[in-house]
């Protein structure tokens, strides 16, 4: 007597109406007991059931035990309901039926009869040619549909929905779960005006007896993360996000499949209903980027200027203890971090080794010194209302640039109309770039707003001029008192970073100032148009009108500065030579 196992597959529930588990374990029952089989069990089941598995893949849970059942010789026949039960995809199902056949199982569907002739075989592969064929079919119809629902500024699904939010299935949009919203904007408060950690953060709301989403249990420091970087809360969308891509495995093992984020020009915005501004939503991941940035969990001994100091070669600086002295060194000056040209040779910086103790001393006193003397902020403050200011030539320069790019955008529509009336132009492409014309028109004419607010901050700075003198007396009391700890958070609250290029050392600062009233001033360190014209300035000042997040305003890159140099020479030393295992920082 032949002993078979049942394989039963679906993956969908449009699928469970034509082959339902129920209906597919029924019939081949029925076959089994018609011919006097034996069944082979899985475990407790009568069957090897894969629930809610593609049949694109070979790589299921009950198929990989029948395989293996298949091969110790316990199985004489399979059945299976139909062919793209088995797979879906043409070279997966020759393969398996393949490799059962050589372990001596033979393999019979109900749809159709199984013939070991040339004949049977051409029809056996023409039938799983195309079960390929409609799968592909299926995926590009549904990609297609999901496309233009987004376009039409609908939300694809109930999936895109993220915690404060609920999908609304009949007018396909996203709604606001007030409940849900409440816990999202005390998230952003206490991360952003409060500064608690993601740690204190997650136990604040555990404490508070505030359940988490999903499964009501505690709140985990990944979801916070999540959360907090989940653009859709300040009311914007972002659909198509992502697509599948394989990665090469070793040869005899299976690619791997990884998630890619798709070019932003790719993707598909939507606007939903916001539950929180975008200024806080930008200070909270000014406030990630700094704690990534500022890290020292995996320091095994702390350093004042970890996470703050930078090679002019772009790579960060660590810092090395050997025999009771410390150094700072370049990352890319390490074999095991160097690039690596197109030949494949090393090619290692070329920084010398600092010594730490006078490298941190030169920065604490420039730091300070300004502190102690507010008359070289102020004569800052009055160089920036000059014509020819750094900060008035890159505001005007980037200025011309939006202007004329908004003048060229009408033209570039027209040249659009006209391409989509000959026919160089699907629906669906005139669509696509009529609708990232438009947003790049309205990213510009929001630019040259700010632009222009920032030139009219410019006129006024020197009104700015009692809160530095007052700023610079409340923190410069004390300085020579502070400990390791107490110097270390000053630096990070005052210092946006420190350059080192050969024994040239150059502070960028950030000097905050709460001007007691609704109008704040933040003094912001140089912008990137600056630094792609090859400047390097180490001290910016910057006037900003907004809201204050604990006596201090939010961050924003994009308010005017002014500089100051500070650039001050440090001898390097040689690197010591490490006969025993140094600690790193």
């Amino acid at each position: 007597m032949k002993r078979a196992a049942l394989y039963e597959r679906v993956s969908t529930d449009a699928q469970a109406e034509k082959y339902g588990l129920g209906s597919q374990d029924r019939a081949l029952k029925a076959r089994a007991e018609e011919r006097s089989y034996t069944l082979v069990s899985d475990g407790e089941r009568d069957a090897f059931i894969d629930d809610s598995f593609s049949g694109s893949d070979v790589e299921r849970p009950a198929l990989g035990r029948l395989r293996q059942a298949v091969k110790g010789g316990h199985v004489d026949a399979i059945l299976c309901y139909d062919p793209d039960r088995l797979s879906r995809n043409l070279s997966d199902l020759l393969l398996l039926t393949d490799e059962f056949e050589r372990a001596g199982a033979c393999v019979e569907f109900i749809t159709q009869d199984t013939d070991a002739s040339p004949e049977g075989k051409m029809f056996f592969a023409m039938r799983g040619a195309v079960a390929e064929y409609e799968r592909a079919k299926i995926r590009e119809r549904t990609i297609r549909g999901r496309l233009e629902k987004a376009r039409q500024g609908k939300v694809i699904s109930r999936v895109a929905a993220p915690f404060g939010y609920r999908y609304d299935p009949a007018t396909s949009t996203l709604t606001i779960d007030e409940p849900e919203a409440e816990v999202v904007r005390l998230v952003f408060y206490l991360y952003t005006q409060e500064h608690l950690s993601m740690i204190k953060l997650a136990d604040r709301l555990n404490r508070m007896g505030i359940k988490r989403p999903e499964d009501g249990r505690q709140w985990y420091l990944s979801f916070l993360g999540r959360l907090l970087r989940n653009e859709a809360y300040t009311g914007v969308l972002w659909q198509n996000r992502w697509r599948s891509e394989k990665i090469s495995a070793m040869p005899g093992k299976k690619a791997t499949i990884r998630n890619v984020q798709r070019p932003r020009g790719e993707q598909i915005m939507v606007t939903i209903p916001p539950i929180i501004s975008r200024e806080m939503f930008d200070a909270a991941q000014k406030r990630i980027e700094e704690n990534l940035r500022l890290a020292s969990r995996n320091a095994k001994r702390e350093y004042l200027l970890s996470g703050l100091i930078r090679h002019a070669c772009g790579s960060a600086m660590s810092g090395r203890t050997h025999q009771g002295r410390y150094f700072y060194y370049c990352v890319k000056s390490l074999s095991s971090h160097a690039p690596i040209d197109d030949n494949g040779q090393l090619l290692p910086c070329s920084c010398k080794w600092v010594n730490g103790a006078t490298l941190e001393a030169v920065v604490w006193n420039t730091v300070t010194s300004l502190l102690k003397q507010p008359e070289l902020l102020i004569e800052e403050l009055e160089k920036l209302t000059r014509p020819n200011s750094i900060t008035r030539e890159a505001l005007q320069s980037e200025l011309k640039q939006i202007i004329k790019r908004l003048q060229e955008i009408p033209l570039e529509e027209r040249r659009l109309v006209e391409g989509y009336r000959k026919g160089f132009y699907a629906d669906f492409m005139m669509a696509e770039e009529k609708e990232r014309v438009t947003r790049e028109q309205a990213t510009a004419e929001q630019r040259q707003i700010d632009l222009g607010q920032q030139l009219e901050r410019l006129d006024r700075a020197l009104t700015y001029r009692g809160r530095v003198e007052e700023f610079a007396r409340r923190v410069g009391q004390g300085l020579d008192g502070m400990n390791f700890i107490e110097r270390r958070e000053l630096l990070r609250l005052l210092v946006d970073s420190v350059t080192y290029d050969d024994g040239q050392v150059i502070v960028r600062t950030i000097i905050p100032i709460d001007g007691g009233d609704s109008e704040a001033v933040q003094l912001y360190p140089t912008s990137q148009r600056i630094k792609e014209r090859g400047r390097s300035p180490s001290l910016s000042l910057s006037p900003v009108e907004g809201e204050r997040t604990c006596g201090l305003p939010l961050l924003s890159e994009d308010n005017p500065w002014i500089t100051v140099m500070t650039g001050i020479s440090v001898p390097h030393c040689q690197k010591p030579s490490v006969s025993s295992k140094p600690d790193y920082g």
